[in-house]
């Protein structure tokens, strides 16, 4: 099966090194050795902890050893890849090739990110303008560093939705996997109808695992004062896989399954935000275009939305790092077999 990932190029500071080179990248830059030849999750775990000796939680070592075993074990030869633009409006792409994983030593081509996997580049990037709107609202949400952010797209590689309308906008539609979309819409109905099922403190538990899963560091529950009921808000910051942190406010919101989150429900979270900061709003429920449209405004603190789908995906992703407890809770693990 092929899929779409997405590879962040230090926020497309890096897209030309990558375009002239023939390849695509990640930092790390404290891991001054060739991964290529680690073959286990356990061998690189070792690595890992020998470069960064410092750090205490299991769980944030576990997301680095994820990030970078997604990258060298995860992208396979023949999936396509997609990097962040200059120009919003197009879409660099290319196809991994065969070749192994490497590191550069040298950094003489100016690039710092010096893990490596070769990639052939398509001479022309595709126009965004041909694509669906759920799927350009998606992607630029994705590529857009750092006005626009999103859970997944704070991590440096990750894998795209909707990757079938992508491949056959290549022309590729053989290449397109049969999943039914029927049984993902039913997977992520099963998650989201359980989630409504957990009791008020499970549901935070929840939370607190996913901010942990998801990378949050020196974060801390905040007051909320609105309207909605079954809100966690949380504030702290995330650190980049490049020596950057960003300080992010998020709201989880518990809301009715096919109900339809506001322009007004958007803006107030902007109160909350730090300085400087982003803001993103994860619920159970949907978004209105209004809201859609309110999230983006200009001269604001730009707030990154994740609906219901979305939230599933983000569980599934994350489901081996919550305590057995909570997943036995669930009863989760049939819905979310990811294809």
């Amino acid at each position: 099966m092929t899929n779409v990932w997405c590879v962040r190029a230090g926020g497309g500071m890096y897209a030309d090194n990558f375009l002239r080179g023939g390849f695509v990248g990640i930092g790390w830059r404290e891991i001054s050795e060739d991964l290529g030849p680690i073959q286990t999750r356990d061998q690189l775990y070792a690595v890992v902890r020998r470069y960064f000796p410092d750090i205490q939680s299991a769980i944030l070592l576990s997301n680095y050893v994820n990030e970078i075993h997604r990258f060298l074990f995860e992208i396979q030869p023949n999936d396509h890849v997609i990097i962040p633009s200059a120009d919003t409006d197009l879409l660099i792409h290319g196809v991994v090739d065969a070749g192994t994983p490497y590191y550069d030593p040298s950094g003489d081509d100016g690039c710092p990110l010096r893990h490596r996997r070769p990639v052939t580049w398509a001479a022309e990037p595709i126009r965004l303008d041909l694509f669906s709107t759920p799927f350009r609202d998606s992607i630029r949400t994705l590529l857009t560093v750092p006005a626009h952010t999103r859970m997944r797209s704070l991590l440096t590689v990750f894998m795209v939705e909707h990757k079938e309308e992508f491949i056959r906008a290549l022309g590729q539609t053989s290449m397109v996997a049969s999943d039914s979309p029927a049984t993902r819409k039913e997977s992520h109905r099963i998650v989201l109808e359980q989630l409504m099922q957990l009791t008020p403190p499970d549901f935070e538990r929840l939370v607190v695992h996913l901010l942990d899963a998801l990378g949050f560091e020196d974060w801390e529950r905040a007051e909320h004062h609105g309207a909605l009921r079954d809100v966690f808000d949380a504030c702290g910051e995330i650190r980049l896989s490049l020596p950057a942190r960003i300080r992010l406010h998020a709201r989880f919101h518990r809301g009715n399954l096919g109900a339809r989150i506001g322009a007004d429900a958007v803006r107030e979270l902007r109160q909350f935000i730090p300085f400087g900061g982003h803001g993103v709003y994860i619920t159970t429920a949907d978004f209105q275009p209004a809201a859609v449209a309110a999230a983006a405004e200009e001269g604001f603190a730009r707030i990154s939305l994740v609906n219901g789908q979305q939230l599933a995906d983000l569980i599934a992703r994350h489901w081996t790092h919550l305590p057995g407890e909570l997943r036995d809770r669930l009863s989760l693990e049939q819905a979310l077999v990811r294809n």
